[in-house]
């Protein structure tokens, strides 16, 4: 039995979405639909292309290889499209994904100097690490950012640069003088999933600081407003909390040395993307000198 391009379409679909009803929705076709195709190319390869785990779906060892295969060619039918469609403003586009609640949130005032680029059209979207490494692995993404250094799985076949290295402080309300344990305040923590919360964990421990723990959230947006309106103290990079600085409703009450948000550009080779990566750390060295 030959290939059939539509099979490998619908297993490509569902490689970057990392589920069928996500390929499905993607495809605007049923969920059945779309694992009778990847069962067909399945069983044309004679191999298992998806491990079916209860987390979601996971390439197999086969699955990486096709991936690897579909990857250049439907990013080869994009750029036919393109040029035969004379899509000639496709070239100026910059897609760039921004991972994670905290990358988000603290890389604003980095990335805005992307729109001041002269010859590019930055397009920036949010999404979750391992999703967007798909799509920039497909072709779909020219760069991405990530709030901690990527795995070696994930760097295969793509570049990083270290971007920026933002402090965290500790914010608290202008009323509040804590104590020096913090035995006498409330601190919302961010959850294990994150990247800092170990570092932020060990912060306390060595400074012998015992605030009294009373939920998580990811969000440094929520940290503020726990701190601004709740009356706790909170640990946040230092540009998630700067309106609220300006403002007056927080001050700072501790420079968290032991803490840092690094900011990486995960991209593949091409000049649109060397060109904001250089513009991202130039706006990223001004940032510093301006904290």
């Amino acid at each position: 039995m030959s290939l059939n391009y539509n099979h490998l379409y619908y297993f490509h679909v569902v490689a970057i979405e990392g589920s069928v009803v996500g390929a499905a929705e993607r495809l605007g076709v049923t969920s059945a639909t779309v694992s009778e195709q990847v069962r067909t190319l399945e069983r044309t390869l004679g191999r298992t292309l998806f491990d079916r785990l209860q987390t979601g779906l996971q390439l197999t060892e086969a699955g990486r290889m096709t991936f690897e295969h579909t990857m250049p060619m439907f990013r080869l039918g994009e750029r036919l499209v393109t040029l035969v469609g004379k899509r000639q403003d496709a070239d100026r586009l910059l897609r760039v994904g921004v991972c994670g609640p905290t990358a988000r949130s603290s890389t604003t005032e980095l990335v805005i100097p992307l729109f001041e680029l002269q010859d590019l059209r930055p397009m920036i979207r949010n999404g979750e690490t391992a999703e967007l490494t798909r799509e920039l692995r497909a072709g779909n993404l020219d760069l991405v950012l990530i709030e901690s250094h990527p795995s070696e799985s994930m760097l295969r076949g793509l570049e990083v640069v270290l971007i920026h290295q933002m402090q965290f402080i500790a914010i608290a309300p202008p009323d509040i003088e804590p104590r020096d344990d913090w035995a006498d305040v409330r601190m919302v923590q961010y959850s294990a999933a994150t990247s800092y919360r170990h570092a932020i964990e060990s912060f306390l421990e060595q400074a012998s600081l015992r605030p009294s723990i009373v939920g998580e959230a990811d969000d440094p947006h929520v940290h503020v407003e726990a701190a601004a309106r709740g009356g706790c103290i909170a640990i946040v990079p230092r540009p998630a909390a700067l309106d609220a600085l300006l403002s007056g409703r927080v001050r700072i009450v501790r420079e968290i040395e032991d803490v840092h948000l690094a900011i990486h550009a995960l991209f593949r080779e091409n000049a649109p993307a060397r060109q904001a990566v250089r513009a991202l750390i130039v706006a990223a060295t001004a940032t510093s000198k301006g904290e």
